[in-house]
């Protein structure tokens, strides 16, 4: 539990009785809860003068816990680093030699973030450290020399360029909370430090646009196959960060929202001691954590500037390129992850937000939901669980009903409306990736709210079958119906949507069976074998009676084969020599045995387990597995939920593999109508994750067992499962080549073609989910699925795929 929830929720109690042991953590106890809630309730500086009364009544005792206290509230709350800053300049009026152990804990703190690679702790310290500055507890010449000193990394040439930008960020994301009085007090030094920094972006600017940098830029664009300038210019974060402050300095390093406590204070505060801050030395190697750096991503808006002028409000939000923004974004994405464990917590934090700011018409509540849908579509993948986002959002509806809704359903409006570029159409717009977590999240949040939205709004979205629009309106219903059922559902839908069969089905999800009571054939013989496999199955028959069965079936066949006359190309085959190679033998079987357990999951897999031998048997061979695949997938099409599941415990029983399903999701007989269908690339997703979870296993297995006297087996599996996962890694690249190339043979081809986009759109996501594996693999694809010469367009994705894997490996 994190100090701030710990306060909060009042895990640290306060009773006011008892010995003298018992009021020293009474009064330890309340500096804490002082601390943790100052302004929350009534005047600002009522709450700091408090905390200083409190404070200063047993300094000796109160000491530790109030420096420790302190620093983890400057690490936790965001939202308070002015009242900190300010209440550590009234302490400084009242005891100097204490705040100078405060500075030096700050100090410390911040040498042990930059160490640890803990670069959001290192950007609060020194948002606070630069708030002593304003409060007259350090001098401007001493912070602006801190700056120098973290900046002289920037002439390293050993350094990863991603921990220069994190350093970077560290100091522009700081600045804004000090940038006023420093301008007025040391705008020499100032000046300074924007040079330093501005030499390093123009050169950073120049890797970005031809080194591999730039190829990771690519690979995270939320817009793209559309014209650059729509739906905005994207522009990655530290480069945004930078223009922001730009524009700082042209406003006189003035910004317009942060609360200033020690404004008022201002005369007092100038007569106190200026205190010196402790040497800090950057260290020669830096620890890190990707998660805290910011990679070359680009920025995501919902509210650029396009949908926030006076012509066309929709957001009160400052412009892109103010710092205003700026802050508001970061205090919003710091609260969202510093409180991911809590998020009850961090709703109430956020929606009480614009209390410690200044009284503007920007609003927090648009903000927090651009922030959070910001974070649910991240590339290559969001911080925190995606189910933390979607709680967050829930949480903030409820505690804001007359704002928060009604920001999410613009930005909802918006998205919807960018998700197909106005001038390309369907061939390009949002990343089909971002397309599919909006549903998915989207989907559930509905559910929440009794599955009612607007659907009559968005009937233009049905136009175009080929458009994002139009899949993330199929596929949302889609999981609407899996969260829900068929008939809730449909009664939630416009008339429109209901008579569109290809966005809502005409009837519940179901099965589709084809050796049923309504089986159409002139063979009666067969039709009289069928139910007796029928009954023998339903009756719980051993194997040697269901294979008896399956032979008879065989037989039949042979003996009818010259004179068979059907419409049924599949009856019409030529007899296999043995049953279990026998197409019409195996549809039969795997009808059946799918039919058995349409009633539960339960029932499906007692008969699978009952039968599994003989599956196996009519599954020896590649070309087998794929045929029950194909017979499973057409046997489910109409319930795509089930269809995922299936497959998925036939791979565990080992009925069908990996290869088998690759080689049926990358086929363009399927992929030339269902490119857009979702749970399409989920399965190939599914079965990834089988592939590389089974090596991790394996791996940990071998771990705990390095002092066993005899691992050999699991050694072996070990080195199967790792050629396995060589194998379908190589067969899926080749696949998704062979695809694109068809789709290029068609005439398609980038930002002319919806197939295009999906099928080149499914293979980036799996380079970017699977970069760990990919990086690891790179020399032996490139030799073996990415050969040269590539196709243009291929090697542009390939070349997306290896830089961003080569960026996080660093981690």
């Amino acid at each position: 539990m994190s100090f701030v929830i710990a306060a909060e929720s009042g895990d640290i109690p306060i009773n006011l009785g008892g010995d003298k042991n018992t009021l020293k953590r009474t009064m330890t106890d309340r500096i804490t809860r002082l601390l943790v809630e100052v302004g929350n309730d009534g005047p600002i500086k009522r709450s700091m003068d408090q905390i200083v009364v409190v404070l200063l009544k047993d300094l000796t005792a109160l000491k530790p816990v109030f420096l420790s206290s302190l620093i983890a509230c400057v690490k936790e709350i965001p939202i308070k680093t002015t009242v900190y800053g300010c209440l550590t300049g009234i302490l400084n009026l009242r005891d100097s030699a204490f705040v100078q152990l405060i500075v030096d804990h700050a100090c410390d703190a911040l040498d042990d973030a930059i160490k640890s690679g803990d670069f959001k702790s290192a950007k609060l310290m020194m948002r606070y450290i630069g708030e002593l500055v304003n409060a007259g507890v350090i001098s401007a010449q001493s912070y602006l020399h801190l700056i120098e000193t973290l900046l002289a990394v920037l002439q390293s040439s050993t350094v990863r360029p991603q921990l220069l930008d994190a350093i970077v960020s560290v100091v522009l994301g700081s600045l804004p909370w000090s940038s006023y009085c420093l301008s007025q007090n040391d705008r020499e030094g100032l000046n300074k430090v924007v040079a330093i920094v501005e030499v390093y972006m123009n050169r950073r600017r120049n890797s970005l646009r031809f080194g591999s940098l730039g190829h990771v830029f690519d690979a995270l664009k939320v817009y793209r196959d559309c014209p650059e300038t729509e739906p905005y210019v994207q522009v990655d974060k530290l480069e945004n960060l930078w223009m922001q402050i730009l524009d700082l300095r042209m406003s006189n390093w003035d910004e317009c929202l942060l609360m200033r406590p020690e404004n008022a204070l201002f005369v007092e505060l100038s007569g106190g001691t200026k205190h010196e801050l402790k040497d800090f030395e950057m260290p020669a190697e830096l620890d890190f954590n990707m998660s805290e750096i910011p990679t070359q991503e680009p920025i995501f808006w919902v509210f650029d500037d396009s949908v926030n002028t006076p012509e066309n409000i929709l957001a009160n939000l400052p412009p892109t390129h103010k710092i205003e923004r700026y802050i508001m974004d970061d205090l919003t994405l710091d609260t969202i992850h510093l409180l991911s464990h809590n998020h009850i917590e961090a709703a109430h934090f956020l929606l009480n937000m614009d209390k410690f700011h200044k009284d503007t018409d920007f609003s927090f509540h648009q903000c927090h939901v651009e922030n959070l849908i910001r974070e649910l579509i991240k590339l290559p993948v969001s911080q925190e669980l995606e189910i933390y986002y979607a709680t967050l959002l829930f949480d903030l509806c409820k505690g804001a009903p007359g704002k928060v809704p009604s920001a999410m359903g613009r930005s909802l409006r918006i998205m919807f409306a960018r998700m197909d570029n106005e001038n390309v159409g369907s061939g390009g717009g949002m990343d089909v990736e971002c397309v599919k977590r909006l549903g998915e999240w989207f989907s559930h949040h509905l559910s929440n709210f009794s599955f009612l939205w607007k659907w009559h709004e968005w009937d233009f979205g049905l136009q175009d079958p080929s458009s994002a629009k139009f899949s993330f309106i199929r596929e949302t219903l889609d999981r609407e119906i899996r969260l829900s059922y068929y008939d809730r559902i449909a009664g939630t839908v416009p008339e429109v949507f209901m008579n569109h069969e290809s966005v809502f089905p005409k009837t519940a999800p179901s099965f589709n069976y084809k050796y049923g009571s309504d089986f159409e054939t002139t063979d009666k013989d067969l039709q009289t074998l069928l139910s007796r496999l029928h009954r023998e199955l339903t009756s719980k028959a051993d194997s040697s009676t269901v294979s008896s069965v399956l032979e008879d079936i065989l037989a039949h066949r042979r003996n009818t084969y010259a004179s068979a006359m059907t419409s049924d190309e599949m009856l019409a085959a030529k007899p296999a020599v043995v049953w279990s190679e026998d197409v019409v033998v195996r549809d039969i079987f795997v009808q059946n045995i799918l039919f058995l357990g349409t009633k539960s999951f339960s029932h499906f897999l007692n008969v699978v387990e009952r039968y599994v031998k003989i599956l196996q048997q009519f599954n020896e061979q590649p070309e087998h597995k794929l045929r029950t695949v194909r017979i499973i997938a057409d046997f489910w099409k109409d319930h795509t939920l089930n269809l995922e599941i299936v497959l998925d415990k036939l791979m565990n029983y080992r009925i069908i593999d990996p290869t088998s399903i690759i080689s049926w999701v990358l086929d363009m007989d399927l992929l030339e109508t269902e490119y857009s269908r979702w749970h399409i690339w989920t399965i190939l997703r599914n079965v990834t994750a089988k592939v590389n979870s089974k090596v991790s296993q394996l791996r940990k297995k071998i771990g705990v067992d390095a002092m066993e006297e005899d691992d050999s087996a699991t050694q072996e599996a070990l080195d199967q499962a790792i050629r396995d996962q060589k194998a379908a890694f190589i067969d899926i690249f080749k696949k998704f080549q062979e695809c694109l190339l068809q789709v290029q043979a068609q005439g398609e081809g980038p930002g002319s073609s919806a197939k295009w986009r999906w099928i080149s759109g499914e293979m980036r996501e799996f380079g970017r989910h699977h970069h760990a594996e990919i990086h690891k693999l790179k020399f032996t694809l490139e030799a073996t699925a990415f050969i040269e010469p590539l196709e243009s367009h291929v090697g542009k994705i390939w070349n997306e795929i290896k830089a961003l894997g080569d960026l996080l490996a660093m981690q």
